[in-house]
């Protein structure tokens, strides 16, 4: 249930949709939110956990994921307080029309990551943050402790978090801004007012955005949403209007304010008599290009059909991996390394001067590949001192002989890790890894006596020794 506490009031809010810290989105309602489902985008949360959490979590060490399990712990505690039932959806894999914009988000990333890294812990400007590399596996991890329902999607959730919500009658909680272009019959509520950390007699404060209160407010038909999306700018398009827009905009805000209200208005004086939804948006569509001297372009159309029809991804894989992803029992790099044959390394906080962290897994990762593509070439995206470069990888296939006769384990620790299974009959399981990976940089200390090496093999120790409180502390030294 979502009780509103008074009436919809005027204000103004931080939009993650608008991408600027004053919006237009004016009308919200003050919810209550207890005795409800809640449809969860997962990525967004496990986002908002670990960089609002406080005290801050490390981003400059490798993460603090017990601080995190604290976190996302006391959220679902407090849905639960509140007779709130979660159902969590998380990504999958991007197409490959993302891919561009992929790897320019991995390159702003990437000087994030190089701020944080030569920055004194907490100094680090505003909004400057890394996630650590395995928050979503953790995250995995305690919804499954926790027996939270969950799906990981194969490929963007946004349309299953849309389809979820309209069939189970239940608001979106995100920070997404496409959640303010589809039409959610129970609306959206941001995260940042989402105030779970204040709840009170079993109730949570929050807010409550609904695309109708937003047309009404800038007298915009619903049906022409996504086409502002698509014109304002999202993942697909963006359409560069050198200034007509904003300079036909009566608002007193900054420029992209003002370009945004210039074109809510001009859509909305759009002349849409007799016309169906489709009929509607391609007229708008074709007026606001028209309108600062563009030719129809396929890419506005494609994007705003990302909206308009709600259509998973289609990937080529087995359905032993698809269902395995969807249990989170797989990760979700499979997905791209199966279907495009890429892989995109997320960025790490580390020391710039010095060669990329994933050097040290390359062996490993070959046999990755060549157990997902059959032996084809893979391409990565990695770090090369400062800038973002792709790398074709030449991955390794066993024979089928060797396929059937070795298990997964067997082939990590015999072929990639060089170890022989045998020498670690009397080692408990959790063990196995730690002692083989040790075993594996003390031969390649031998053999090869680089730099690297030795600061891998250092890195490793001391992990051991002084990481007793994290995802290791099984394998340490009492």
């Amino acid at each position: 249930m979502i009780t509103f506490s008074f009436s919809t009031v005027c204000s103004s809010s931080i939009s993650a949709f608008l991408r600027v810290t004053v919006t237009f989105i004016r009308k919200h309602s003050q919810v209550n939110i207890e005795k409800t489902g809640l449809i969860i985008d997962g990525a967004a949360l496990y986002y908002s956990l670990y960089y609002t959490s406080d005290p801050k979590l490390d981003q400059r060490c490798g993460g603090d994921y017990p601080g995190f399990k604290d976190e996302v712990c006391k959220f679902f505690e407090a849905l639960q307080d509140c007779e709130v039932t979660p159902y969590v959806f998380l990504d999958g894999g991007s197409g490959p029309e993302k891919r561009v914009h992929l790897v320019s988000r991995l390159k702003h990333k990437l000087e994030k990551a190089k701020t944080v890294a030569e920055t004194e812990p907490d100094a680090a400007p505003k909004g400057c943050n890394v996630l650590p590399p395995l928050v979503k596996d953790v995250f995995i991890e305690i919804l499954k402790e926790k027996d939270i329902m969950f799906e990981q999607c194969l490929g963007e959730a946004d349309p299953v978090i849309v389809s979820a919500a309209n069939q189970k009658q239940c608001a979106v909680l995100s920070i997404d801004k496409d959640f303010y272009i589809f039409d959610l019959c129970k609306g959206f509520l941001h995260l940042d007012n989402f105030e779970w950390k204040s709840k009170k007699d079993g109730k949570i404060p929050a807010k409550l955005y609904t695309r109708s209160k937003f047309c009404e407010h800038f007298k915009l038909d619903p049906a022409l949403m996504p086409v502002f999306a698509s014109i304002a700018g999202n993942d697909y398009s963006r359409l560069k209007d050198n200034g007509t827009f904003a300079n036909e905009s009566s608002s007193p805000g900054e420029y992209s304010i003002k370009r945004l209200d210039g074109m809510l208005r001009f859509l909305s004086k759009v002349n849409l008599d007799g016309l169906n939804d489709s009929q509607k948006r391609e007229r708008a569509l074709s007026e606001a290009l028209s309108h600062v001297g563009k030719e129809e372009n396929q890419t506005f159309k494609l994007s705003i059909q990302k909206y308009v029809e709600l259509e998973e991804p289609c990937f080529e894989l087995p359905s032993w991996v698809s269902k395995k992803v969807e249990s989170g029992e797989l990760t979700t790099f499979v997905i791209s390394v199966l279907d495009q044959k890429t892989m995109m390394l997320p960025v790490l906080v580390e020391d710039f001067s010095q060669r990329s962290s994933y050097t040290a897994a390359y062996h490993i990762r070959q046999y990755f590949y060549g157990l997902l593509t059959g032996g084809q070439m893979c391409t990565e995206y990695d770090r090369d001192r400062e800038e973002i470069k792709d790398k074709r990888v030449p991955s390794i296939l066993l024979s089928s002989d060797e396929q059937k006769q070795l298990k997964l384990q067997r082939l990590v620790f015999e072929e990639a890790l060089q170890v022989q299974t045998s020498a670690l009959e009397n080692i408990p399981d959790q063990l196995k890894l730690p002692v083989c990976v040790t075993v594996f940089w003390f031969k390649r200390l031998q053999h090869h006596p680089k730099p690297e090496t030795v600061h891998c093999l250092h890195a490793l120790l001391l992990g051991f020794v002084f990481d007793q409180h994290g995802p290791g502390k099984s394998y340490l030294i009492p």
